[in-house]
């Protein structure tokens, strides 16, 4: 009779049953209501998966706390680099809580799963991600969050979650300079969130105001609608901000001396606002000085041009500035000699 063949007596190294699982990042496990994850239409799922995104966030502002500020440009910096970078596809970080208690406290990106911020992240560097793979992260989390919220925005008791999460979006969009994430959230909570039964504090109305007035003069380059925004808002609630106004002012003037200024004084997230007109501003202050001057001083030329950020070498490679420097001094001219009689 014909035997089976022989099994040798060798066991699996790794049984099938004991395999590890595969562990997964919450807040990316997490997917889109629009690409059919129904999880987020559940306002108690809703309410903890921001709660992570909070946590995951004040993570990140203590990892990063000895240069917060490099931190939050890091998605912006690492989404220059890239030529796909395009505003009409692109769908954006408060400080940490003390920060955004007292509220002194900065190109569009695109967050797509190809970007150079989510491909930073390396398998084996999953403990500790760079500065722009993990804001890429809490962003696009943000953003399933907002869609789950607009999904059932009909049959929630009350916008009063729904303001919350958004005003920690633009916060936290305005920190890392990414214009897609807070401009349509400013919009959706001005003017469909807060409504007369269910009002934003008056403190908070006033801050996302003035956020929404400044990105549409300065990065939306569009004064007149910036003015017109700043004189409803005075109408329909008394607005007022004295650094909008000189802001503003200075824009319209050219006046680059109070515009560092007030860029001294103002808290981070209207410093972040202002770093869409820097370039602007210093072309502007190079080329009035350039047709003012035969030489000036080289300090004065930096604190003018740049509000004391760049230093001299810093202003040649990015403005191509062809001057020559001879010690403190520079020569932007020479006046032309008179012909002789």
């Amino acid at each position: 009779m014909a035997q089976g063949p022989a099994y040798s007596g060798r066991k699996s190294s790794a049984p099938w049953d004991r395999l590890r699982p595969v562990k997964q990042d919450p807040l990316e496990s997490m997917g889109f209501v629009s690409k059919g994850d129904n999880r987020l239409l559940d306002p108690k799922t809703q309410e903890t998966f921001y709660n992570k995104i909070v946590a995951r966030y004040m993570q990140f502002c203590t990892q990063h706390s000895k240069d917060l500020d490099s931190a939050f440009a890091s998605l912006t910096l690492d989404e220059g680099r890239s030529t796909s970078a395009d505003p009409a596809r692109s769908p954006a970080l408060p400080a940490p809580a003390a920060s955004i208690e007292r509220r002194p406290l900065p190109p569009q990106v695109s967050l797509q799963m190809g970007s150079p911020a989510f491909q930073a992240r390396q398998p084996n560097e999953m403990s500790v991600p760079s500065p722009s793979a993990e804001l890429s992260t809490i962003l696009l989390a943000l953003r399933k969050l907002r869609e789950g919220l607009l999904a059932t925005s009909a049959t929630a008791p009350s916008p009063v979650f729904s303001q919350r999460v958004h005003v920690f979006n633009i916060r936290a969009a305005i920190l890392a300079r990414h214009p897609p994430g807070y401009h349509a959230s400013l919009l959706h909570l001005l003017f469909v969130l807060h409504t007369p039964a269910h009002p934003l504090p008056t403190s908070e109305l006033v801050e996302m105001t003035t956020y929404l007035i400044l990105d549409t003069a300065l990065r939306q380059d569009d004064l007149s609608e910036a003015y017109t925004l700043r004189y409803n808002s005075k109408v329909k609630f008394g607005y007022k901000s004295r650094a909008v106004d000189s802001i503003l002012q200075a824009v319209v003037m050219g006046d680059w001396v109070t515009f560092w200024h007030v860029r001294q004084k103002v808290d981070g997230y209207v410093r972040g606002l202002l770093y869409w007109y820097i370039e602007t501003q210093r072309k502007l202050a190079l080329k009035a000085i350039g047709r003012a001057y035969y030489t000036c001083d080289v300090n004065w030329i930096i604190q003018s041009a740049t509000g004391g950020d760049f230093s001299w070498d810093e202003l040649v490679e990015a403005e191509d500035v062809g001057w020559v420097r001879e010690g403190d001094r520079v020569i932007i001219r020479k006046p032309k000699s008179k012909s002789a009689k």
